[in-house]
């Protein structure tokens, strides 16, 4: 199952149906194998790094995150799958943002805001 970001009403934990974006494991595995991921350069990105836990950030997080996804997505040598994650999880993220609302991400398609 992949790993499946939502955009989550802070107030009613409702999950938007119509905007998310996945990334398979494979992808994951790939993305996280590169080492900027792991020496600070994107700390929130970095919270992605265990699958399985998922991860959640709060609309005050969305603009770094933001701005760390389009820094993540114009690094050299990135596998297609994954930068069509990056595309669609930036319109998650910015579409969050500017509702007001918080990310989550999760294996089991059930994120905890």
């Amino acid at each position: 199952m992949p790993l499946v970001a939502h955009i989550v009403d802070p107030a009613t934990a409702r999950i938007d149906p119509e905007l998310s974006a996945e990334i398979g494991r494979e992808e994951h595995c790939t993305l996280f194998a590169r080492p900027e991921l792991h020496d600070g350069s994107f700390p929130l990105l970095a919270r992605l790094g265990d699958y399985d836990a998922g991860a959640g950030f709060s609309t005050g997080e969305l603009e770094a995150l933001i701005a760390e996804v389009e820094r993540v997505a114009v690094l050299g040598g990135l596998d297609r799958a994954i930068i069509r994650f990056t595309g669609p999880f930036h319109s998650v993220c910015c579409s969050a943002f500017f509702q007001g609302k918080h990310v989550a991400l999760c294996a089991d398609r059930h994120p905890k805001a």
